[in-house]
């Protein structure tokens, strides 16, 4: 992968870079209740905790060749609608975890699957992947439709995997194979 941050342009879209001159937004956006309850993970309590986690999750995962995070954009504007991309890369075992949140003023108009199909590509070319996999709340039926569309296949439930708002939650593990993709699902 290089070392020069990929921005990726789609029929719609702009896939960039997010940097700390996104914490505001970053904030605002992880702090929105349906992708707080959809990812069920709390949003930052404040903008030093937004700056840290943006940190984490979107600049250090690409610094470290450990992921790549790209910020979601419409074409012509700048401003941020959601985010997509790649975490927990295992080079040895060529499998990478994907995670993915959209505003919900853009749910149900294809801006995600959109997005996705150009990084799912991206992983398999570039990244040189053979596993993509997904992690999901059995409750997030936008997620489970999504990743079906895309063909992922569900593998299977991890019981109570996950803590989230005072009880043990299960997730849904999806994945998608290289040779599954080329065979004709894009």
């Amino acid at each position: 992968m290089t070392k020069r941050f990929p921005v990726m342009k789609t029929k719609r879209l702009v896939l960039r870079e997010v940097t700390a001159k996104d914490a505001l937004w970053y904030f605002k956006h992880f702090n929105i209740w349906e992708i707080v309850d959809g990812q069920e993970s709390p949003g930052p309590r404040d903008m030093k905790a937004a700056r840290r986690e943006l940190k984490h999750y979107f600049t250090d995962n690409f610094k470290n060749g450990t992921g790549i995070r790209w910020g979601i954009t419409l074409k012509g504007s700048n401003d941020l609608v959601g985010s997509t991309g790649f975490y927990k890369w295992n080079k040895k075992t060529s499998q990478v975890e994907t995670g993915y949140d959209l505003d919900p003023e853009y749910s149900g108009q294809g801006t995600m699957t959109e997005a996705m199909t150009a990084i799912i590509q991206y992983a398999f070319d570039v990244m040189k992947v053979n596993r993509i996999e997904a992690l999901v709340s059995p409750r997030n039926k936008n997620s489970l439709r999504l990743l079906r569309g895309l063909g992922f296949r569900k593998e299977g439930t991890l019981r109570e995997h996950d803590f989230y708002d005072g009880k043990f939650v299960d997730d849904f593990l999806f994945s998608l194979l290289k040779r599954d993709w080329q065979q004709g699902h894009r």
